[in-house]
């Protein structure tokens, strides 16, 4: 049986550059199948989930515009809710989202917020 590992590299702080900063996070589900539509708490997922990396925070309109969603290395499709039928949504909560379909075993997730760190 393959083992998996996985590292989020400078992920224990925020990454600045060019005045946009990222904060991020990566989550691997371990604990079995994660129904789809059920809200996840990215800064704190609780058991069945190993996370590595920053707490990230967002609003619902932040979600859509300057949060990345990554699904296996594939970008997913965010939406303000569950009606926007996209591939995930934003919950209610800063930091809780939902994905359209389960998550399964193994499944890595990575989330980056990008915030633009000038005056302008």
């Amino acid at each position: 049986m393959a083992e998996l590992g996985f590292s989020c590299p400078s992920s224990s702080s925020t990454v600045t550059s060019s005045g946009v900063s990222v904060d991020k996070v990566s989550l691997v589900r371990s604990g079995g199948t994660f129904p789809a539509n059920t809200a996840l708490d990215i800064n704190n997922p609780g058991a069945g989930w190993t996370a590595v990396g920053n707490s990230v925070f967002f609003t619902a309109a932040e979600f859509v515009e300057v949060t990345q969603v990554y699904r296996n290395g594939v970008l997913q499709l965010p939406g303000i809710d569950a009606a926007a039928d996209n591939d995930v949504y934003f919950v209610a909560a800063s930091g809780t989202l939902a994905f359209e379909y389960d998550v399964t075993t193994f499944d890595v997730l990575q989330i980056w917020n990008f915030t633009s760190t000038s005056g302008s």
